[in-house]
């Protein structure tokens, strides 16, 4: 078969300002609820978040901040600091959310890139931020909700500001690449970069279909993503459009998670997949109720055709309600499932299709050259959504092409269908006599065995052997008696030679991750060397 570029047709983006048109959909849904935080039992309607967002804002401009300028946000999600996000944009200042949980020295560091002048932070993380400030040699004005000395207080910024009822949005608002939010990338290919994310990305983002197909006027969406996850802010963007109610489920625990779904009935829910896998993997979860969900999206990392099943079998009573996306926070979303496929479909662990809007090709990783279907290549993407500029660091040829599409650093094919499927991260590719593996592979084969509960494979380097070899991290099920000579039995009649666990196969009690569930495969490369 030919090659060919994928496109997923055309997406026509409307002239209004992404926050004037936010700030109209919240004069017409006015006393309906928009933000209920389950656990502080604080809630905010859509008037509430239109006067609030506005008195922020209004704050935040007297303090000298507009366009050009970053207001940092070190907090979990609660009403309070989705409400100042808001107030942050309408401002024309650009938000930038940072894992509040980070050690100090590195929210120092994101304080120094983005040359911040104010900051809202939650009351939890208060003195942290105090202390990192105090580090600082420019003053930085400390906005929170429990006041203290030297600090705004979040609820006197609320009495003393205006509403944003009336304002009309003109100037440099209409402008595509206005700055919103700074979002930084997760490190994984090196130091956190910068992303800065446009008000067309954003845009873009807001009307694609996959959204209005599945969560319309009335919808209720569970919030679990945090404040420095791009899909939190799609998620924040479209449900203030639409007339979404967002039930905030933050920092809580497999159990707490359980129990609110079961109480507040959502009807979506957008979250990566190891909450998911952690849900059926409790004892008890046949006790709760989660027949309210109609469609979970699932992206930030690949679900795998064993995980999809298990939960499809344990929490949606065998109802096929999961869409898979995939996307970055330097191309927002590239590709997503058009309809809900069949348990046993062989499309099981793709990632969609190509977006309205998106262009991508896959292209070989060492010439360039554009592949036909089913040969995997390094994915590459042209789109709206696509960033401009990193504010901690320049372009490289290996970042964009001089035809404009954007290389996600990603390896993987698609079908005569067009049906897209992830295969690594190209710097995860191990290499041994020449055959590339892509752990993935390795790690989907390993889940079929049903005393594997968990399971990471990264590559052991080994020159005299040629080459990485691939080693296996595997967490057993409960009470299970599995041993490596089963698991080299069992995967050695299902790949080539070269595949096999040369590396050695280590039993483990956990892998390490993330904050936001990403396999961290360098901590355990370190225990190899």
């Amino acid at each position: 078969m030919a090659a060919k570029i994928l496109y997923g047709g055309e997406l026509h983006l409307p002239d209004i300002p992404l926050m004037q048109e936010v700030i109209e959909s919240c004069k017409k849904h006015g006393d309906r609820i928009f933000l209920d935080d389950v656990k502080m039992k604080k809630q905010s309607t859509f008037r509430q978040l239109l006067d609030n967002a506005g008195a922020i804002s209004s704050t935040i401009r007297k303090l000298g901040q507009g366009p050009g300028k970053i207001v940092m946000i070190v907090s979990d999600v609660t009403v309070e600091a989705v409400t100042t996000n808001f107030g942050i944009w309408l401002s024309g200042a650009a938000s930038s959310s940072i894992n509040p949980n980070l050690p100090k020295e590195e929210i120092l560091n994101f304080f120094k890139i983005c040359r911040s002048e104010v900051v809202f932070c939650g009351d939890e993380y208060q003195e942290k931020v105090k202390e990192v400030v105090s580090l600082l040699d420019w003053a930085v004005t400390i906005i929170c909700p429990n006041h203290q000395d030297g600090v705004l207080d979040y609820y006197r910024c609320l009495e003393e500001g205006n509403s944003a009822e009336g304002t009309v949005l003109e100037g440099w608002w209409t402008g595509k690449d206005h700055a919103l939010c700074i979002l930084f990338t997760s490190g994984t290919t090196g130091s956190p970069k910068g992303v800065l994310v446009r008000d067309e990305a954003l845009t873009f983002c807001r009307h694609l279909r996959i959204w209005k197909d599945n969560w319309t006027d009335g919808s209720v969406v569970l919030l679990t993503t945090p404040m420095y996850w791009i899909s939190n802010t799609w998620t924040n963007i479209y449900a203030s459009c639409a007339g979404i109610k967002l039930s905030i489920a933050s920092r809580m625990s497999v159990k707490e998670t359980m129990e609110t779904i079961t109480e507040y009935k959502p009807t979506g829910w957008s979250t990566g997949p190891s909450i998911l896998i952690e849900i059926c993997k409790e004892e008890d979860v046949d006790k709760y109720d989660f027949s309210s969900i109609k469609i979970i999206f699932i992206g930030g990392s690949v679900l795998l055709p064993e995980h999809r099943k298990m939960i499809t079998e344990k929490m949606t009573c065998n109802k096929h309600i999961i869409k898979c996306l995939y996307g970055s926070t330097e191309v927002s979303l590239a590709t997503y499932e058009p309809t809900f496929l069949d348990i046993e479909s062989t499309k099981l662990a793709n990632v969609g299709k190509v977006a309205p809007g998106v262009t991508m090709k896959v292209v070989d990783t060492e010439t360039g050259k554009i592949l036909p279907p089913y040969a995997v290549g390094e994915l590459c993407i042209k789109s709206p959504g696509v960033l401009k500029q990193y504010i901690n660091k320049e372009f490289t040829e290996e970042d964009m092409d001089k035809d404009g599409f954007w290389h996600l650093g990603d390896l993987g094919y698609y079908d005569d269908e067009e049906y897209l499927f992830y295969s690594s991260r190209l710097k995860d590719v191990m290499k041994y006599k020449g055959q590339q593996i892509a752990p993935i592979e390795l790690e989907s084969i390993l889940l079929k065995h049903p005393d594997v509960q968990e399971c990471c494979v990264v590559g052991k380097m080994c020159i005299e052997q040629g080459g990485e070899l691939p080693t296996a991290f595997i967490i057993k099920k409960p009470g299970s008696n599995l041993s490596e000579e089963e698991i080299h039995t069992f995967i050695s009649g299902k790949v080539i030679d070269e595949k096999k666990l040369r590396g050695g196969i280590f039993f483990v009690d956990s892998i390490p991750k993330s904050s936001v569930g990403k396999v961290l495969r360098n901590e355990l490369k370190k225990l190899l060397s």
